[in-house]
């Protein structure tokens, strides 16, 4: 079974569309339409129903489906690998990551893709805060840094990679405490972390809040990330956060998204004089699509 067939066949019963699956691909909807028609030939069976402007699965598409779908990325790793053994890649590259942020999984699959294509890499992760991550990229004790879009600021010679766009921030507040009743959060004791930490991460709440309306009453400043997330849990305040941290999925926590704010990215950033290929192998790895 031919993989390109078999890729325009699984981004068509995922589409449900030959159309919408050529402009994905890069290619003419005429031409999706005789791959898979050559597919369905070589199996004796039609895979879709064809529809005024939209097509879905037979049952046979839908067996054919379940069982084929991951094989293309399947198959693109094991070339990537194998290549990458050819080569004889080696060399160093060290990570920072931010304290208290959760990477979600597609993250970390992308982590473990990278790891299995350059098994001889000395790889490290390291976690720092917000400005921990600033002073050791600009000492190149990091290579590259994840951390969030709001905290960087573009100067020449930084290189900034999106890797993930993120729900819209939330209002986090313990419910073992009394303001987790509070309808009305604009007169709420905040815990925010401090501008020394991070500027952005400040800037944000206060526009947050100011586009609500008020001006929020800050009781404590955190040192670090980790620090804002203790003070919400142990109901010093209530917090305003990107939807990434440990308390996303704490029972004890409630959450109050906060629709018209805007959605944070976890970005990637990295120096144009730090000369090491494996920064860019990283980035590619990250910012590739699962």
């Amino acid at each position: 079974m031919d993989i390109t067939k078999l890729s325009y066949f699984i981004t068509a019963a995922e589409c449900g569309s030959f159309s919408e699956t050529a402009r994905l691909l890069y290619t003419s909807q005429p031409n999706i339409s005789k791959q898979i028609s050559s597919l369905e030939r070589a199996l004796s069976t039609e895979l879709f129903i064809r529809e005024n402007r939209s097509v879905r699965l037979t049952r046979a598409g839908e067996y054919l489906y379940e069982q084929t779908k991951d094989l293309p990325s399947l198959f693109r790793q094991i070339t990537e690998t194998t290549r990458a053994l050819g080569r004889g890649d080696a060399g160093e590259l060290t990570v920072g990551v931010l304290a208290g942020q959760r990477l979600d999984r597609e993250i970390i699959q992308r982590f473990q893709r990278f790891t299995q294509l350059y098994p001889e890499l000395n790889f490290t992760l390291e976690r720092a805060g917000f400005s921990g991550l600033q002073k050791a990229l600009d000492t190149m004790r990091f290579d590259l840094i994840l951390t969030l879009s709001f905290d960087v600021r573009p100067r020449d010679g930084l290189m900034i990679r999106t890797i993930r766009t993120q729900q819209k921030p939330a209002i986090f507040v313990s419910r073992m405490s009394p303001l987790a009743e509070l309808d009305d959060f604009s007169k709420a004791p905040y815990v925010v972390i401090s501008p020394e930490e991070s500027y952005g991460g400040y800037e944000q709440l206060m526009h947050s809040c100011r586009s609500q309306g008020f001006e929020p009453n800050i009781v404590r400043l955190a040192d670090s990330l980790d620090s804002l997330l203790f003070y919400v849990e142990t109901g010093v305040g209530i917090a305003v956060l990107d939807r990434n941290t440990r308390l996303e999925t704490d029972q004890d926590i409630r959450v109050i998204p906060i629709e018209d704010a805007d959605s944070p990215d976890i970005v990637a950033v990295w120096s144009s004089k730090n000369t090491n290929p494996n920064i860019r192998r990283l980035v590619e790895c990250l910012a590739d699509e699962p």
